[in-house]
């Protein structure tokens, strides 16, 4: 972004240029350790080249503890209040540590990024095309309804219909419909691709797309901001070279100079509902990936709520909107959407039905998100009184509960398709999202409630248990259908929702034989998952090595002292976790050393068990350590704290990591 606005500054105007100039600052004033891909200046314009090479490309990335420090405040998810940071004493127990000292030192270092050898494709066969543009159609579409119906079918039409006849087209292809055309190409090929439906590569489309930028990318309005969508759209599901969160922050404030955000002073032209209803859904679109870009990051959103004062699109079809236009009785939108759409329920459905809920959605994450924050910033450091400490536990539990109603209210206006054609279709996936956000504030207040002897509240415990455990078996259940397929964000999801497991297991001591069991059941669930999820992200081997050994070692902790609920462990191969397939085999050893018998000093925990090294009751081998000496032994290998989780959640979400120092290199040389 910043390279475009010094390459041309003229493209922006000065109140742009005023906020590019502050995030200049900000930029040069934040490190750049949050770099993932690490992609060097030659791989980056080899990106946008027009002569890009296919020869394979591996990027290597440099161990981030020799060129950087370990400074915790630099891991955005570290904070208090982000959902994560009290997962921190799963990695306490030093004798765990010792044992596993190669597979941290591999975690310490960036991911290394490989793509495989893919050349640019060109356009395929009009049938070919058909297929993966109704695969668009039907799926991402659904969700992301951010161009036109008719727009995308008339781009087909001028592209492939003549061919289709056997003919060559005689109408002139501007290089920007070449540009969305294999856009869409990428998007549409990606489940067809992956169930091995169809023969290329939708990376080699994103390649061929990149050739068909013109100078005049970010110049077209609100055409701009949907190329940026489409982009951001594709970044999802494979690298692109720079960070969603930067793209569709690019987006959020060109949608800002535009307007969009802001209710129309003029009325809309006779007819012209649908160009409003374009709008809004373009804005909104906007909206739900930089709240689901930010939440997951814990960052700022690009626009505050309060600052937006646009409604929703309607929930209608676009042909319904050329009617209401035709018809001359709606004055506008708003006016259409109050009497035309107050008797209407769940069984209705339209084009934007589906869209509509996932904004909804992204409203009550942003509540969550801002509600959380808050108090994060209102707590801080300080030392509480009894007094203070109740109350902000009595707040913390209201919020709790009133988010928690929010999205139960939010789950039974979900629509429903008596034939549904697409993941997004599926009551099942409104029950992941909805399992989701619950461990999302769970999580957050588990992190900022006040707790006793460093213990989360056993009822709270009992919650995320819950929720992670339903959050793990929902999403498989969904994988192993093939309906679901991998994702950088889906893997973060199942990676942490196991670790809440496995801590939930740790801390609290009389679970009964059905939580047991249905928590390590779970988490062997998890571990399958994760290992099939591997074979399409192979940078993401070592989290789930860390998984299994994190799995393997509190589990067997938990059979010694509840052997009636968990059964002995065994080794879960990727062989067995897909069977029958060509599966990659996992190179895991030499990373985890189970065997290693090292004697560490158990450390006292007050109520948290399994947590500490094995022992009997006669053994009084623990000591106690000052809160400072614990605090620098989990900095000098704490996965949370050293910039090791963070490595996690920027190789993971390498996607969505903001302030990336090749933000902008997928902007260079348009």
């Amino acid at each position: 972004m910043l390279t475009v606005y010094e390459k041309w500054p003229g493209l922006f105007d000065p109140s742009f240029a005023r906020v590019l100039s502050l995030q200049t600052g900000a930029i040069d004033i934040e490190p750049l350790t949050h770099d993932t891909e690490h992609h060097s200046p030659e791989d980056s314009r080899n990106l946008v080249s027009t002569s890009y090479s296919s020869s394979d490309r591996i990027v290597e990335t440099e161990n981030a503890h020799d060129t950087h420090d370990t400074d915790t405040s630099l891991s955005p998810n570290y904070t208090e209040g982000a959902g994560i940071s009290f997962m921190s004493f799963l990695f306490t127990d030093p004798r765990w540590r010792e044992q596993n000292q190669k597979l941290l030192h591999n975690l310490s270092k960036r991911a290394t990024i490989l793509e495989t050898s893919v050349q640019q494709n060109p356009l395929p066969s009009a049938e070919e095309a058909l297929a993966v543009f109704d695969s668009y159609l039907g799926a991402s579409h659904v969700q992301n309804p951010f161009l036109l119906r008719r727009y995308v079918q008339d781009l087909y039409k001028a592209l492939f219909s003549e061919r289709q006849n056997g003919h060559t087209s005689g109408s002139q292809v501007s290089e920007h419909q070449l540009f969305r055309a294999f856009m869409i190409l990428a998007i549409g090929a990606i489940p067809l691709y992956r169930n091995g439906k169809h023969q290329y590569h939708p990376y080699g489309y994103f390649l061929a797309a990149l050739n068909h930028l013109e100078a005049g990318f970010l110049l077209r309005g609100l055409e701009s901001i949907q190329d940026l969508l489409l982009v951001s759209r594709f970044g999802i599901y494979y690298h692109i070279g720079t960070s969603i969160w930067e793209l569709i922050q690019l987006s959020t404030r060109m949608c800002i100079e535009q307007g969009l955000h802001r209710c129309r002073t003029t009325k809309s032209p006779d007819g012209h509902l649908l160009d409003e209803q374009l709008r809004r859904r373009v804005f909104w679109q906007c909206y739900m990936m930089d709240r689901y870009t930010s939440v997951m990051l814990d960052r700022p959103p690009a626009i505050a709520d309060k600052d937006i004062q646009v409604g929703f699109p309607v929930d209608a079809d676009d042909e319904e909107l050329d009617l209401a236009g035709e018809s001359g009785v709606f004055a506008d939108l708003d006016s259409f959407y109050r009497l035309g759409t107050t008797q209407l329920g769940a069984s209705h459905t339209t084009e934007t039905s589906v869209f509509l809920l996932c904004l909804r959605l992204r409203k009550i994450t942003s509540k969550i998100h801002t509600k959380f924050q808050q108090k994060t910033k209102e707590s801080g450091q300080q030392i509480m009184s009894q007094m203070e400490l109740a109350t902000a536990s009595g707040t913390i539990y209201l919020d709790l509960d009133e988010l928690l109603n929010e999205l139960e209210g939010w789950r039974s206006s979900a629509p429903v398709f008596p034939n549904p054609k697409c993941l997004f279709e599926r009551q099942e996936w409104y029950d992941l999202l909805l399992m989701r956000e619950r461990l999302l504030i769970i999580r957050k207040a588990i992190d900022l409630v006040p707790k006793q002897n460093n213990v989360p509240p056993r009822d709270l415990l009992n919650i995320c248990l819950e929720y992670s455990v339903g959050t793990i078996t929902t999403f498989c259940a969904l994988f192993d259908q093939a309906l679901v397929t991998y994702t950088r964000s889906y893997f973060q999801t199942l990676f942490t929702a196991g670790l809440s497991v496995m801590f939930c297991v740790s801390v609290v001591e009389d679970l009964d034989y059905h939580t047991i069991k249905d928590a390590s059941d779970a988490v062997k669930k998890g571990e399958k998952t994760l290992k099939l999820m591997v074979e399409g992200l192979p940078d993401a081997v070592h989290y789930v090595a860390l998984y299994e050994a994190l799995r393997a070692d509190i589990l067997r902790k938990t059979r010694n002292q509840r052997p009636d609920a968990v059964h002995s462990e065994q080794h879960i191969p990727s062989s067995f976790a897909n069977q029958g397939g060509d599966s990659r085999q996992f190179q895991l050893d030499g990373i985890m050393n189970p065997g290693v018998d090292v004697h560490g000093p158990a450390i006292q925990h007050d109520s948290w068990p399994i947590l500490t090294p094995d022992g009997t009751a006669n053994e009084v081998h623990s000591i106690q350590i000052q809160d400072t000496a614990m605090e620098n032994q989990l900095l000098s290998w704490d996965i949370f704290g050293d910039n090791i989780f963070w490595s996690m959640e920027a190789g993971m979400l390498g996607e969505y990591v903001y302030g990336s120092s090749v933000a902008g290199q997928f902007l260079n040389d348009i």
